[in-house]
């Protein structure tokens, strides 16, 4: 039920903007109610558009797994607490586990005839077969109430609630039941009506496959019937200005069906009113003296107010196979991506450029090959180049000297040496000492060394999980090669799920003079990760620090302290610091620790899971890291106006096989100050209004980006906790920083931004503020401090109301890194355009809600339209949806 819940979701917000639409001044009432196994309610009421979607939104699903469920005491709550003539639309993926409790059925037939309320069933799941009584049930209820049941895929909510919009959005008495018929078989049959009055519209709805109907009149004539939804499991269709007398359906249905004919008559008549008062985007009919306004297609409205209908933003609203919408004015186009072309329809296909040499550019060395919607070109074997450029490699055989590797560029090649042409990684936290992390080596591709205090080389054995700062460290299975061998190809494998080597790749490694070893590596098959070093590895000479000696212990030759170095003296001790961008980092001497009779493989922070780690490597210390971006490991923060102080305390604890014994351990308090910037602000924030996204970059790794809505133009107090109130005067400032990744190559860039009344990113209502990393300049309030040109972008808006019922803004922004090696990432905005650039896939992030000081909702609200305010009788006469919905629990 979840995936449906969160499909549902989205399909009530577009289905509420219909209603809205249709009705710009409201509705009696919204409801919804809540049926589990074995509660059932409470049952939610209210006038306001805005807290119904709250309502709806905050609807989760857990547990599961149960089948059939309480419906028809759900259904029994919703028409209780509904008002007459309402629309209930049950929302289920199970059969009704009460369908034989007989007073509860009762007094549900009681009630549908009493109230005169409609209910439809919208079924995504069964728990048996159709011929069940816990599911005939519905098309009891239904039958009786002149609904409809309809059983469709996930896939289809969308354009169930396309089918039912008319149907929900109709004004009280508007419309008179004139046939209903259910069928519990297939084939070909006739039924007929009768129309006893003058109706602007008869509205025929089915459900079940019908694969033809023909509906004649009682001149013998078939009607012109206009079919505003035909799908394979229900249809709706209107018939303009029926004549009085008898009418005849003639049905070929393909399985069982139900059938229902009503007369309509539109609320927006009048005998006397003038088509001008029609909007311009409405017709105006006149039928035996009564002239009636409504919108064209592709508009939406009353007829006297009508608006477009964006039908580009849910899919469901429009056909486009394989290709992508274009709304515009009272309609939309399908356009076909690169690569695709047009035909008969709304069809894109894809073209085969490899059968068209004039389509590709591949070098005639090269093969092309041909996938949906683009082209590769490989050069062939021997050939070298990107495919559309190939020349004869010469690297093909090896023309280099032993141990060296062959190099091949366009027009040339050499021969490098990888123990003097590589990238050295002398990450600490790589040593197998480390904790846990998150780091992903799948950026590192080329020839690198290991150096410094974590390692010099990679481990020749399984190393446990959750160690070298990443989640399966990765090892080399195998030994390292000498001078002798030249460069090797090795398998490196990843320690995960108690497998060493549940994934594997390979790496080539060369052994250097001087002893040390350089490593081709080729990424990783996947996140999290790491490549790493053995911080107990050495070579044969001795690398001593000042306090240690080289000798030989049980045989084997090593550093080890020197007795009595220095003094016993605590005060003596000198713990060195390290401020990083996003740890603290404090270390101690190994022999000073061990001369004070102190255990070093103790060692904690204030978080005692925090222990130390040992690094060696022409060092000989044991460090604690923890993040300041986290908290961790119980580091605590104090922050002024214009800067932070992260500390913590390190817990040196006794030795106990020792001479000398401590009472107590060793307590080393240790602190770092930064000034206050707008990443920093939001780490030390107890409950920043902020969103987070990952971002992930070809080649070069992760990276973590956040946006917050702040209180000043200095962007370093953001606002806490989930929402804001705020008054229309009030300006907002709103920061996006990359926090996490390395940001020596990449800036940030504010691409598209926009408001809403809802967090749903897609609501059709929405407020341009930059569009293509420019700012909207219809709107002298916004200010773009900063855009493209660095790991942040801030800009500025003067906060607004939406028109209607809505009290809500929510502030979204498509983001993107720009590679500033590549191309020029800061926009240049000339009048409205942008200069494009080359840029990674965008992301999106949302800040909100921001709420409007000293807002009431209102149950009728009043609004401009072609009478000044809304009539009285349009507010008598507005539609309702009730709601009843069941939740797994």
């Amino acid at each position: 039920m979840s995936d449906d819940l969160q499909q549902l979701k989205i399909v009530n917000e577009w289905l509420l903007d219909r209603v809205s639409a249709r009705f710009p001044c409201s509705v009696r009432q919204y409801t919804m109610v809540e049926f589990n196994d074995p509660p059932v309610g409470p049952s939610y009421n209210t006038s306001s558009r805005k807290q119904f979607a709250d309502f709806f939104n905050d609807l989760v699903a857990s547990g599961g797994g149960d089948c059939p469920e309480y419906t028809i005491q759900g259904l029994e709550l919703a028409l209780e607490t509904s008002p007459p003539h309402s629309f209930i639309l049950v929302l289920t993926d199970a059969s009704a586990k009460d369908y034989n409790e007989s007073s509860t059925v009762n007094h549900v037939y009681s009630l549908i005839n009493t109230k005169q309320s409609q209910v439809y069933f919208l079924i995504t799941g069964l728990c048996s077969d159709l011929s069940d009584p816990q599911f005939l049930i519905y098309r009891d209820i239904a039958a009786s109430s002149f609904g409809h049941v309809f059983q469709v895929s996930l896939s289809d909510l969308g354009k169930v609630f396309n089918h039912l919009d008319f149907t929900l959005s109709r004004p009280v008495n508007s419309s008179i039941r004139l046939f209903s018929g259910d069928f519990n078989s297939n084939g070909t049959h006739s039924e007929s009506f009768k129309v006893a009055q003058k109706y602007n519209a008869l509205i025929i709805t089915t459900d079940g496959f019908i694969p033809n109907i023909r509906v004649v009149g009682p001149d013998g004539v078939e009607a012109q019937v206009k079919q505003t939804v035909s799908e394979t499991w229900g249809s709706m269709s209107l018939v303009k200005n029926p004549l009085e007398g008898i009418w005849i359906l003639h049905i070929q249905a393909g399985s069982p069906h139900s059938v229902r004919v009503e007369g309509f008559t539109a609320a927006n008549t009048s005998s006397t009113a003038h088509c001008s008062e029609c909007h311009t985007n409405a017709t105006c009919e006149e039928y035996l003296g009564i002239r009636e306004c409504s919108c064209k297609d592709g508009f939406i409205g009353d007829g006297f107010s009508c608006s477009d209908i964006d039908e580009c933003a849910y899919s469901w609203s429009y056909n486009c196979s394989l290709g992508y919408c274009v709304n515009t004015i009272g309609s939309y186009d399908c356009r076909c991506s690169t690569g695709y072309t047009m035909v008969s329809g709304h069809t894109c296909i894809d073209i085969d450029e490899c059968s068209r040499p004039d389509l590709n550019q591949c070098h005639p060395q090269a093969i092309c090959r041909n996938y949906n919607g683009y082209y590769t070109c490989r050069c062939s074997n021997g050939y070298y180049g990107d495919g559309y450029h190939c020349e004869i490699n010469e690297c093909r055989p090896e023309p280099c000297a032993f141990g060296k590797e062959c190099i091949k560029t366009f027009g040339s090649h050499f021969c490098s040496d990888p123990c003097f042409n590589h990238t050295v990684l002398n990450e600490f936290w790589r040593s197998t000492s480390y904790g846990a992390g998150s780091n992903c080596d799948n950026g590192k591709k080329g020839w690198y060394r290991f150096t410094g205090s974590g390692g010099t080389r990679m481990l020749e054995s399984c190393v446990p999980t959750h160690t070298c700062n990443t989640h399966a460290p990765v090892w080399l299975k195998g030994a390292h090669p000498v001078d002798a061998d030249g460069i090797v190809n090795r398998t490196a494998c990843a320690h995960w799920k108690g497998n060493c080597c549940h994934w594997s790749t390979t790496v080539q490694i060369k052994s250097c003079p001087g002893g040390y070893h350089v490593y081709k590596l080729n990424g990783t098959p996947v996140c999290s990760l790491t490549y790493c070093t053995d911080p107990s590895y050495t070579d044969s000479s001795c690398h001593c620090t000042a306090d240690e000696e080289c000798k030989l212990v049980n045989g084997t030759l090593g550093c080890y302290c020197k007795n009595n170095h220095g003094s016993y003296d605590v005060e003596n001790l000198r713990p060195a610091l390290k401020c990083g961008n996003n740890e603290l980092k404090v270390s101690f001497p190994m022999c000073q620790l061990e001369n004070l009779a102190l255990n070093p493989k103790s060692i904690h922070l204030r978080d005692s899971s925090c222990v130390g780690f040992e690094e060696r490597n022409y060092t000989n210390l044991f460090s604690l890291v923890t993040s300041i971006q986290e908290r961790q490991c119980g580091t605590e923060s104090v922050k002024n106006q214009t800067h932070v102080t992260y500390t913590n305390i390190a817990y040196l604890p006794p030795r106990v096989d020792t001479f000398i014994v401590r009472d107590k351990e060793v307590k080393i308090s240790f602190s770092c100050t930064y000034p206050l910037d707008m990443k920093l602000s939001l780490e030390t924030a107890l409950r920043p209004m902020m969103s987070t996204v990952n971002i992930s970059v070809g080649g070069t790794g992760q990276f973590i980006a956040r946006m917050a809505l702040y209180k000043d133009q200095n962007y370093i107090s953001p606002y806490e906790g989930s929402e804001v109130v705020l008054s229309t005067t009030a300006i907002l400032y709103v920061g996006a920083v990359l926090e996490v990744g390395d940001t020596s190559q990449f800036v940030l860039v504010l691409k598209n931004c926009y408001a809403t009344p809802t967090r749903n990113s897609t609501d059709p209502m929405k407020y341009l503020i930059i569009k293509d990393s420019c700012p909207n300049k219809q709107d002298p309030t916004i200010r773009v401090a900063e855009n493209g040109v660095s790991i942040q972008g801030r800009f500025s808006i003067q906060l607004f109301k939406f028109v209607g019922d809505y009290d809500l803004v929510y502030l979204h922004c498509e983001i993107h890194l720009c590679d500033t090696k590549a191309t020029a990432c800061a926009p240049t905005c000339s009048g409205l355009q942008s200069r494009r650039s080359a840029v990674e896939a965008d992301y999106s992030v949302v800040v909100g809600p921001i709420v409007r000081k000293g807002a009431l909702p209102s149950p009728f609200p009043l609004q401009s339209g072609s009478f000044g305010i809304c009539a009285p009788w349009t507010l008598l006469t507005s539609a309702i949806i009730t709601l009843a919905h069941w939740i797994i629990l």
